[in-house]
């Protein structure tokens, strides 16, 4: 043995020419005989040495029947998802611990609340002659499922056949809760305008809150989640195509 390898190179070195790749990419540390071989070259403990590289990075691990399997980094079969995972997908809500990230995000990204639709989305200058009203029921509008054009209340007792799908659009984005109606704008592309401002404005929105809570949690599921969340909080209905 004219070499005198370090921890880490044995290590790797014992991994490469142990494996039998068509059967995985790591060896086991007892099965494979590498705890012995290490004892005998260092008369050193595997155990304490084989934590030590995993927690610096140096390999990877993973707990196995008799012992554990050892990798090169970035080799190891993905982890099976944590409970918090599997709760997440079961409950489609974030945790409550993570609850609390809204709020600080939202103070980031729109410290002065949302914009408001339709008002901030309009020319200043549109007169009353230049709207019409339209009677609405109070509750809440959606599209139905099969007209981009029709708007319907949940149980369909309202039913409203918009000009054209961004008129649609304007309308269910404007009606709060217990209004009772609705003032539009005569000029199609004024309805569009300001439809298309306010979807980009919940797009843009939303990607801000993305990349804030991603910086968080590094948790791409309950990034969503939280995403969600914020879009409730802030009231965007912007219609998801």
């Amino acid at each position: 043995m004219s070499v005198k390898y370090s921890h880490e190179e044995f290590f790797k070195l014992a991994i490469v020419r142990l494996r039998n790749t068509s059967k995985s990419s790591g060896i086991h540390t007892v099965y494979s005989g590498f705890n012995q071989a290490f004892r005998e070259y260092f008369n050193e403990d595997p155990i304490k040495v084989t934590q030590e590289l995993a927690s610096d990075g140096k390999i990877e691990l993973r707990p196995v029947k008799g012992g554990v399997m050892i990798y090169l980094s970035g080799e190891a079969p993905k982890r099976a998802d944590s409970g918090k995972t599997v709760l997440l997908k079961i409950l489609k809500e974030p945790p409550e611990t993570e609850k609390g990230l809204v709020d600080k995000v939202l103070t980031e990204i729109a410290p002065r609340g949302p914009k408001n639709f339709p008002e901030d989305f309009l020319q200043k200058d549109l007169e009353n002659d230049e709207m019409f009203n339209i009677e609405t029921p109070g509750t809440p509008l959606q599209l139905d499922p099969n007209s981009q054009t029709t708007i319907i209340s949940p149980k369909r007792f309202f039913k409203y056949e918009a000009r054209n799908p961004s008129e649609a659009k304007y309308i269910i984005y404007a009606c709060e809760i217990g209004q009772k109606k609705v003032k539009i704008p005569k000029d199609n592309f004024a309805v569009l305008k300001a439809v298309t401002g306010y979807e980009k404005y919940c797009h843009e929105i939303a990607e801000q809150c993305f990349s804030l809570f991603i910086k968080y949690t590094n948790d791409e599921e309950v990034s969503e989640l939280l995403i969600k969340e914020a879009e409730q909080r802030l009231g965007l209905k912007a219609i998801k195509n």
